[in-house]
């Protein structure tokens, strides 16, 4: 009698098993074949669980099979379904991963290696030890900063009495760009050319924080004027937002259009852009002007944690990139450390071919 609770037992986990991973893996696929859906765009940033509990459902799937089942055809049938789903699932996932990305190269004698940090602070004071110390380590040329909340990193200044801004004050290099709304800050060790900050969809009783800005710098890189875009649009919790979205993508597409057609100059384009990898619009945006990407150890991480940096990898997403046009390569991509915010800084060396040999990277 217990031997035969046991097999019924065992039978039971092995459909739990395959109707859950059949259900994860739709959902997963949702990306790819509906993407114009709100809900199934955002499966998007879930891919890595969805694989993670798809891989399961399989294998407690396949363990089924040691155990009698009272509709042994339709379990095999629903086996082999789930490995399908699988595969389709595993496959695309690793074609947008491979799509747009780019192997790193060492930078050559008489070449630039800039290196650019950006991070979402969440509004972390510009001066949190945590993040200085991380800045210090870091050695970067450049730094960008989205959810600075420039105005509440005054009040934090002014109630120190301490200079506002602190550009030139280590670790902060000496030129200092801010949006308009005070959400995008860049310092750079390197002269800004010009600069400008770009509002995105400012219309008359729209709440604060649903305006967002696109900075865009030209910077001279050793006598070589490099492009610089820092970007930061809403993340698509509600449909609503994930339209604002897409308003964004579209503004930056153009803007980007309009840097490569006034001239040859090269670009960077990185931040917060609250959109998955395996997003069809990343792919998409990135195939039509031509640009190229790297993850940390060749594969997307997760740069946004929800609850606790210690479950970044069940629950997390990957929404900060970087992103270069093809007269650009990469040298190195990293993340740093957990600095109090709830991203992790995103770390680029980005080769600048005729430039001087300033702060090559290791």
């Amino acid at each position: 009698m217990f031997e035969y609770r046991f097999r019924r037992l065992r039978s039971l986990i092995g459909w739990l098993s395959l109707t859950g991973g059949v259900t994860v893996c739709l959902l997963g696929l949702a990306a790819f074949t509906a993407p114009g859906f709100w809900a199934a765009d955002n499966m998007s940033f879930f891919l890595r669980q969805f694989l993670a509990a798809g891989l399961a459902g399989l294998l407690g799937g396949l363990r089924g099979l040691t155990v009698p089942h009272r509709r042994p055809r339709l379990y095999k049938t629903s086996l082999v379904l789930h490995a399908l789903l699988f595969a389709m699932l595993a496959g695309s996932t690793v074609w947008r991963t491979v799509e747009h990305t780019r192997p790193l190269t060492a930078a050559r004698p008489g070449e630039t290696s800039l290196r650019v940090v950006a991070t979402n602070l969440e509004t972390l004071f510009l001066e949190n030890r945590t993040l200085t110390d991380f800045l210090t380590k870091s050695e970067a040329d450049v730094m960008v900063f989205e959810e600075t909340g420039w105005w509440l990193q005054k009040r934090h200044w002014k109630a120190l009495g301490l200079p506002i801004g602190a550009a030139g004050k280590p670790p902060f290099p000496d030129h200092l760009f801010v949006g308009s709304l005070g959400d995008i800050s860049v310092y750079s060790r390197f002269p800004v050319l010009e600069s400008k900050s770009i509002v995105v969809e400012d219309r008359p009783g729209q709440p604060r924080q649903d305006i967002r800005e696109i900075l865009v710098l030209k910077l001279d890189i050793d006598g070589r004027t490099v492009n610089l875009v820092a970007v930061h649009p809403s993340s698509p919790r509600t449909e609503v937002q994930w339209i604002r979205r897409q308003t964004y993508l579209e503004r930056l597409e153009a803007v980007l259009r309009d840097l490569q057609a006034q001239s040859a100059t090269e670009t960077i384009v990185i931040g917060d852009w609250n959109l998955s990898p395996w997003s069809v619009y990343f792919s998409d945006l990135f195939g039509r002007l031509n640009l190229h990407t790297a993850f940390a150890d060749g594969f997307p991480q997760t740069t946004r944690f929800f609850f606790d940096y210690r479950l970044h990898w069940i629950l997390g997403a990957v929404v900060d990139h970087v992103a270069i046009t093809p007269g650009l390569r990469f040298a190195g991509v990293e993340l740093g450390p957990d600095i109090g915010s709830d991203h992790l800084p995103l770390i680029a060396d980005i080769i600048v071919p005729g430039g001087g040999t300033a702060n090559v990277a290791n």
